[in-house]
């Protein structure tokens, strides 16, 4: 084969791949579960690095948690402020910006719903096979994140 050919292959591997992060986050944004799940594998892994989150292994565990996600934060957005896209992965870094309406554990607490709209910082970097996600792995600002869920903290970005 061609190095030609190799290039155009892997540059039509990266236009799928970019395609498909287009897609999920757009689901994401959307609040969309049923959306969300259809753009993954059943044997999909999804972990949210922060304390008190062990992976959700397979569909079943994985729409458990993201539904429990959309729940409690029901305005969730994501902006991208940069993507990075490979011919089998991307990853995805943006603004996380969304008001908790549920009790979420973080950092060993059970913290309560303020009301507040908040902004932090996140990282995905997610697997990509078959045209489908297969992993997805979630770095949040936790820290931000937890300051600016306790009570008399100010939740505005950089505060």
């Amino acid at each position: 084969m061609s190095r030609r050919a190799d290039a155009h292959r892997e540059s039509a591997k990266i236009r799928d791949t970019a395609t498909i992060a287009e897609r999920y986050g757009a689901a994401w944004n959307a609040g969309d579960l049923d959306a969300i799940m259809a753009l993954q594998g059943e044997d999909m892994v999804f972990h949210l690095h922060a304390e008190g989150f062990a992976p959700a292994t397979g569909a079943d565990a994985v729409r458990a948690q993201f539904g429990y996600f959309l729940e409690a934060w029901p305005d969730m957005r994501f902006t991208t402020t940069a993507l990075s896209v490979g011919d089998a992965m991307y990853v995805d870094q943006y603004r996380f910006g969304a008001t908790l309406v549920k009790p979420f554990p973080l950092r060993g607490e059970l913290l309560q719903p303020t009301g507040r709209s908040l902004e932090v910082a996140g990282v995905d970097v997610i697997t990509v096979r078959d045209g489908l996600v297969r992993t997805k792995d979630t770095y949040l600002d936790t820290l931000a994140l937890h300051r600016a869920l306790r009570p008399g903290t100010d939740a505005r970005p950089g505060a």
